[in-house]
């Protein structure tokens, strides 16, 4: 058994206890790594300051952050990375070109929030799940992983109300049309194009399943789909224009 040297080097594994902070981004940058086996890697540096500690699993009395994020080109990730987490609520509050250089010197909040990234599956106990092959593999699949996002950015407002906004848009653009119409439409819609996990879920034929169930639409015996205010639909208004509305400033 080979021994490991002892290396005095600054401790760069574990992960931060902050678990939600606000604070301003002072700086980052894209630290490029070599992992034992000799592999090259990419890591995303944010470096914050003025730091306000919201949630963390232990105490965290420093003004100061450093938030690393594994990182991979979109042409090069297949996504349901940690990064593609980070990058989906950026997208959200820049749809129409997330640029994290425009992050620095901002006031914002992040949060770490569970999203679905593959990995390998593992038992209650924490022992891998293999299938039933001979040689037995390791099962793989979608885990539960917290990961870093972009709860709000002064001048740029929140992720909730990007959401709340987008299923505004949504409903309007759904109003008064049947199911498939509305299919049609929003497919072709560049607002809706730039979000790709609404595409996947109108593919996949779920999004007016989830708008109902929020109580945002009905849909009445002849089909058509309306908008709900109150405890009734409205009559059907304007489609709304494709262009995203102007941003909502912080308060």
């Amino acid at each position: 058994m080979v021994q490991e040297k002892m290396s005095m080097d600054r401790p760069t594994g574990g992960d931060t206890p902050l678990r939600r902070f606000r604070g301003v981004l002072d700086s980052l940058k894209l630290d490029q790594r070599t992992s034992r086996d000799g592999s090259s890697y990419a890591v995303a540096i944010f470096n914050f300051k003025d730091l306000e500690v919201l949630d963390s699993t232990e105490p965290f009395p420093f003004p100061i952050a450093i938030i690393g994020v594994g990182y991979k080109p979109p042409k090069q990730s297949r996504g349901g990375t940690k990064w593609d987490a980070l990058a989906g609520s950026l997208r959200k509050l820049m749809p129409q070109g997330p640029d994290p250089d425009l992050l620095v010197g901002k006031m914002q909040e992040w949060v770490q929030v569970e999203h679905p990234l593959r990995g390998a599956l593992q038992d209650d106990e924490g022992h891998p799940l293999m299938d039933g092959s001979t040689p037995p593999k390791q099962l793989w699949g979608e885990v539960p992983t917290l990961c870093w996002t972009i709860a709000s950015v002064e001048g740029l407002g929140s992720v909730q109300e990007a959401d709340d906004d987008f299923n505004a848009y949504l409903v309007a653009l759904a109003d008064g049309k049947t199911e498939p119409k509305f299919y049609e439409v929003a497919l072709t819609d560049s607002k809706v194009m730039s979000r790709p996990n609404i595409v996947e879920a109108i593919i996949g034929r779920k999004l007016l399943d989830t708008l109902k169930e929020m109580g945002k639409i009905t849909r009445d015996a002849e089909g058509i789909l309306h908008k709900v205010t109150g405890d009734a639909p409205v009559v059907a208004g304007d489609v709304p224009v494709t262009e995203p509305p102007t941003e909502v400033a912080s308060t």
